[in-house]
């Protein structure tokens, strides 16, 4: 589905204005972003590679704008080792391999000197806001996300947009939250991604060592500010 496609369906649901006098449009392009990373990071649906842009000589890098999800990394010696926090900081001092994440902190090891030097990074990453009419989910920079997920990006919307109008068929939202993440939060569409993936995968999934395969082309380079 395309951008247009879905805001058109949440506002005829709805009700809800699109014209320029009322903010309502504004209100769904937000509600389909937020439904997009509320979908990635409950399911780790669109995974990808990206080619992370290090900050020289920082010790922990602030990744709360870039990652929903880490996997793997990848440098230019092969894949890293993943350890905990305080034993890729005692490698960090000798000069080691391996990294470190604990969401959203990620620690990397040996530390970059010079600015510029990237490391490929497999994992869910944040979406960039769809804009144009014909912009969708199913591109790597909007999300990533499978056709067939889509319609539960218009469940999301519903349900936040039935609680903002107080629509009474559904309960204020109720009906369409319960259809998204199920009575108690764990079911309903969810649920059934979360099902969808894991057949996809690989018994062998956790051996192996190169994902290129399973999440496809790399995107272009993802820089951010060391924190």
């Amino acid at each position: 589905m395309t951008h247009k496609q879905i805001i058109d369906h949440v506002s005829r649901t709805l009700g809800m204005q699109l014209d320029t006098s009322a903010p309502e449009g504004d209100l769904i392009r937000d509600w389909i972003y937020a439904g997009i990373v509320d979908i990635a990071s409950r399911t780790r649906a669109g995974v990808r590679a990206v080619d992370l842009v290090i900050t020289a000589n920082t010790r922990v890098h602030d990744m709360s704008q870039q990652i929903i999800s880490l996997l793997d990394i990848e440098d230019g010696s092969g894949f890293l080792t993943r350890y905990s926090r305080e034993d890729v900081s005692f490698m960090q001092s000798v000069g080691q391999r391996g990294y470190a994440y604990e969401e959203p902190l990620l620690w990397l090891s040996p530390l970059r000197d010079t600015d510029g030097q990237s490391v490929r990074a497999y994992g869910v990453f944040m979406p960039q806001r769809m804009s144009g009419d014909s912009d969708s989910p199913s591109t790597e920079q909007f999300g990533n996300l499978s056709e067939g997920f889509h319609p539960t990006i218009i469940t999301y919307c519903l349900w936040k947009g039935g609680e903002y109008i107080e629509h009474e068929q559904s309960g204020g939202g109720e009906r369409w939250r319960e259809q998204y993440e199920g009575k108690d939060g764990v079911g309903g569409e969810i649920s059934k991604i979360k099902r969808i993936l894991a057949k996809r995968v690989s018994p062998a999934g956790s051996r192996r060592r190169d994902p290129t395969g399973q999440v496809g082309a790399l995107s272009g380079p993802l820089e951010y500010l060391g924190g």
